[in-house]
């Protein structure tokens, strides 16, 4: 699995999300959200920037920060 979308995995995970309420904050359906997290389908910049804003976060954290600093991070903010 890509580091990105076990990223994504884990932020829904903390947030206590379903993988259909973020594939509908995202305008996509629950099968094409769960091809993004398990990396099946490539994240396309849109979609990486409706995730950060999603969970409050900088788009450069979500890509540069590892997954432990990243949790780390959200962790702190809730």
């Amino acid at each position: 699995m890509n580091p990105i979308a076990t990223k994504i995995r884990k932020l829904r995970e903390i947030h206590g999300y379903p993988q259909e309420y973020v594939a509908f904050q995202l305008g996509v359906s629950q099968a094409a959200y769960s091809k993004k997290e398990t990396g099946r389908t490539e994240l396309s910049l849109t979609v990486l920037q409706q995730v950060s804003a999603l969970y409050k976060i900088s788009l450069m954290d979500l890509i540069e920060l590892t997954l432990q600093d990243l949790l780390i991070t959200v962790v702190r903010q809730q």
